[in-house]
């Protein structure tokens, strides 16, 4: 779990990736960040991080697609800081095929124990009733061959290895981390690894006996509370080289457009037609946005809106809490640590949004997944960008290299909604029958004093040049 990862007090798996699994869900993932925690962001790591990061990824895909079945998960130290954890063939062991890379494995994680005050939140994932930490597991599903686990861990402080439940597994703990602990669990008999990532107000003994806990079943199921997808690890790798190599780019995250492109934002009120914003088209669907509203208090939202990680937002008179910004000097995570510079607190709006969707076809429109996000657009001379807290840079004399912000499970990015449908009940609107119209309201959190730079975009990849030049992305600039 690296350093500039860490964005929010809990780990919460992408929306995006949600999204794909069930539009796609004959289709294996390829994305890096599938495991909650492992965010992109646009901060260069260090050539000496990268460099390793790379080599491991590039090696990893030329191994075999045969496994044996009798390994040990082991830590090798690179450098002073890094740790690799990966899964060695031990003498004798017999080989046994895998699965091949395109097909899906699901399995039922279910945890017998859990500390006081902890509750499952959704497959997967524990946390606190009061908003603090707690655990979120995933499993990868060794389709190169067991022995090609291998995992780059930087600016580690504590290691150990260890035996869970008689199986081979690997604590870590690294420095400046709010979820600061990982622990690796091998199950090679179903050619799997799960992955625990533990907030650092988890105990390390309290993680070892939800580990304890924990069982770990393939299935045939596909939904369920318990049930998760495990990702293809030939996947994670090719994405995993692929993001590394992009972090590289000074074209990553902060990708500017021209600032006239501005101009073809929609306003409050305008009707936008959204046939082509879902991978299958959906004649006469239209949206409006009618209303838009900044408070500090959720009695603004309707009753049920939050989920229990959005609700975690909010203290216990119901208003919006703050961010916490860490300013860092970095290290290489390898030889050298991460190291905080200073620390701020960033006050935060809540934006309460309305959108009217509608059917203004003949047919009936069934699993309509709508989506929406705030954007906020900065300018530069004549270019435009979208504005994240990473990409904030240094100014002359200054100590730190990059910031980090612990915020909250409700963001520009990640918003709540009152409509849910679908197989999962989440962002779809089951069916819309012609003419008929469906009200959305979705919440979201934004710094204070960014209100002057948002746009609310409507894009289902949520990236802002293809918004503006499909004409679903408004104006909502306070």
């Amino acid at each position: 779990m690296k350093l500039e990862n860490m964005n929010r007090d809990f780990p919460k798996m992408p929306e995006e990736m949600r999204q794909m699994i069930e539009q796609e869900v004959e289709k294996q993932l390829a994305k890096p960040d599938m495991l909650p925690g492992n965010r992109k962001t646009g901060r260069h790591i260090s050539k000496k991080r990268l460099a390793i990061a790379v080599a491991a990824a590039t090696l990893a895909l030329g191994t075999t697609v045969f496994a044996g079945v009798l390994y040990g998960l082991k830590n090798n130290r690179v450098g002073r800081y890094a740790y690799e954890t990966k899964l060695e063939r031990q003498d004798g062991a017999q080989d046994s095929a895998v699965s091949a890379a395109d097909e899906q494995h699901y399995v039922k994680i279910q945890a017998s124990y859990l500390p006081d005050g902890m509750v499952q939140t959704e497959e997967g994932k524990y946390n606190y009733r009061d908003g603090r930490g707690g655990v979120t597991m995933g499993c990868y599903y060794m389709d190169t061959g067991d022995t090609s686990f291998e995992k780059l861990s930087y600016n580690v402080t504590e290691k150990e290895e260890r035996k869970v439940n008689g199986r081979d597994s690997v604590y870590l703990k690294t420095a400046l981390n709010a979820y600061n602990q990982s622990l690796y669990v091998a199950y090679p008999e179903e050619h799997l690894v799960l992955e625990m990532l533990i907030s650092s107000d988890v105990s390390k003994e309290e993680a070892l006996k939800i580990a304890q806990g924990v069982t770990v079943m393939p299935t045939e199921e596909t939904t369920g509370d318990d049930v998760l997808l495990c990702y293809n690890w030939s996947s994670y790798l090719e994405a995993e080289k692929a993001n590394a190599l992009a972090e590289e780019s000074t074209d990553s995250v902060g990708m500017t457009f021209s600032k006239k492109l501005l101009e073809k934002a929609e306003n409050i009120g305008a009707t936008m037609d959204m046939e082509n914003n879902s991978l299958e088209k959906l004649p006469g669907l239209t949206a409006k946005v009618t209303d838009v509203q900044v408070a500090d208090n959720k009695n603004i939202l309707p009753e049920g809106m939050l989920d229990a990680d959005a609700a975690t937002a909010f203290d216990a008179n119901g208003n919006l809490k703050s961010s916490t910004i860490s300013y860092i000097r970095e290290g290489d995570g390898v030889d050298t640590l991460d190291q905080v510079v200073k620390t701020e607190k960033s006050e935060n709006k809540l934006i309460y949004v309305t959108v009217e969707y509608t059917n203004t076809g003949s047919d009936i429109l069934t699993d309509i997944m709508y989506n929406g996000s705030i954007q906020l657009l900065e300018t530069k001379g004549d270019r435009a960008s979208v504005w994240h807290r990473e990409l904030e840079t240094p100014a002359a004399g200054d100590e730190w290299n990059y910031v980090v912000e612990e915020g909250l499970m409700l963001t520009a990015e990640v918003g709540a909604y009152d409509v849910r449908g679908g197989e999962r009940g989440n962002n779809y609107i089951d069916t819309l029958k012609p003419g008929e119209t469906v009200t959305v309201h979705e919440a979201f959190a934004v710094p204070a004093d960014k209100l002057g730079e948002m746009y609310l975009n409507l894009d289902g990849t949520g990236e802002a040049q293809s918004a503006l030049e499909n004409g679903w992305m408004v104006d909502i600039r306070k």
